[in-house]
């Protein structure tokens, strides 16, 4: 193999890829990426046997090869390059990188020896517009679970509703909802009827390369034969996932039918005050407390060693007084992930699951559940 590429490119390709290699590897291929030519284009691809990524791009072919070399040593060199042509050379098992003034030669494994990575091979089963698909990532994927104990809760299910793809995350202690329409009728796909829950750090890799990617077109999404896998398909990127077995919690359930109390809140103002009240409920678990009375919402957080704080914002309240207390840190995860003006809150009791949802957007809601606080 005798390639020429730009170094950014190579970097941006490399920086991407390498989150995917598993740091304590039980194989020593699976700490490497894959460098090979393919149709005219540069290809590296990674894999840690549960997740594999393939990403192309530009380069000049003068001879066709495949290596794979160690990803952290790799991505470390070429990060430290100036922005010039890098020239990349097999020679025996060696890899030898030339740009500029600076060379280096890597020794590496032949790629034979490197797991297959699924290719996208059958026409695209839908699309969704990569704007669209970022958002629903970013509004759900925050609410999984990071406990392995329960591996269902750490993934996010991705179901049909009424010709409607929803995405629905939970970690026990809050829930997203989001509802996205997709480029293509969801009637044949049969697959997403009965659900599929694919790893939520899976999705969070898709947002990355999403937002790195300079052409923001779709991005399609297609199930392997074996019903198993799921390939997301980007213009530079193809990500195949495993999916995750067994079944997701019946999360209509959770929310709540009706509501005592609604009150409509700035968002920026809102965020600003939780984030303020989190200050002070750092040393009392993170506790939060909400007051709503006389169309007035208070904010108020204490630590006898702190001490405390109270913000009081204007509102516009529906139905009765009420107060409730929520973990700060789950407050301001939703807050940042909403980019509507105002935000709808609503609750019935003290100890039920309170209902988060941006004003003027019903695709999106979000529930957590209070704490329990001693007045």
């Amino acid at each position: 193999m005798k390639v020429l590429t730009l170094q950014e490119n190579l970097n941006k390709g490399l920086s991407l890829v390498s989150r995917i290699v598993t740091s304590k590897a039980q194989l020593p291929v699976l700490s490497n990426v894959l460098i090979a030519t393919d149709r005219g284009r540069l290809k590296l691809s990674a894999t840690n046997l549960e997740t594999g990524i393939n990403y192309w791009l530009g380069a000049k072919i003068e001879k066709e090869g495949a290596i794979s070399i160690s990803a952290k040593t790799l991505t470390e060199f070429i990060s430290l390059l100036p922005p010039e042509k890098v020239e990349l050379e097999i020679k025996d098992s060696t890899l030898k990188i030339t740009s500029g003034l600076y060379s280096a030669n890597l020794v590496g494994l032949p790629s034979s020896e490197f797991p297959v990575v699924p290719t996208l091979k059958e026409e695209k089963t839908f699309s969704f517009s990569s704007e669209e698909l970022l958002k629903g990532i970013s509004q759900t994927t925050f609410a999984a679970s990071q406990d392995e104990g329960r591996p269902v809760l750490t993934g996010v299910l991705f179901q049909i509703e009424d010709e409607e793809l929803i995405l629905v995350a939970t970690d026990g202690y809050r829930l997203s909802f989001k509802k996205m329409k997709a480029n293509k009728s969801l009637k044949e796909v049969k697959e997403f009827k009965k659900g599929l829950i694919i790893p939520a750090r899976v999705l969070s890799e898709v947002g990355k390369i999403i937002s790195s990617s300079q052409q923001k077109e779709e991005v399609g999404i297609a199930i392997t034969s074996s019903s198993n896998q799921i390939i997301f398909v980007t213009p530079e990127a193809e990500i195949v996932s495993r999916l995750i077995e067994g079944s997701f919690p019946e999360f209509e359930k959770i929310i709540p039918p009706s509501e005592e109390t609604k009150v409509i809140l700035e968002k920026e103002e809102f965020l600003r005050a939780v984030r303020i009240a989190s200050i002070f409920a750092r040393e009392s678990a993170n506790i939060v407390k909400f007051k709503i009375q006389n169309s007035k919402f208070k904010v108020s957080a204490n630590a006898p060693q702190v001490g405390d704080n109270l913000v009081e914002l204007e509102a516009k309240q529906e139905g009765e007084d009420n107060s409730i207390a929520f973990n700060s840190r789950y407050l301001l995860d939703f807050l940042n992930s909403v980019e509507a003006q105002q935000i709808s809150f609503e609750m019935t009791t003290s100890l039920k699951p309170g209902v988060f949802k941006p004003i003027n957007d019903s695709s999106y809601l979000h529930i957590i559940m209070p704490v329990r606080v001693q007045e």
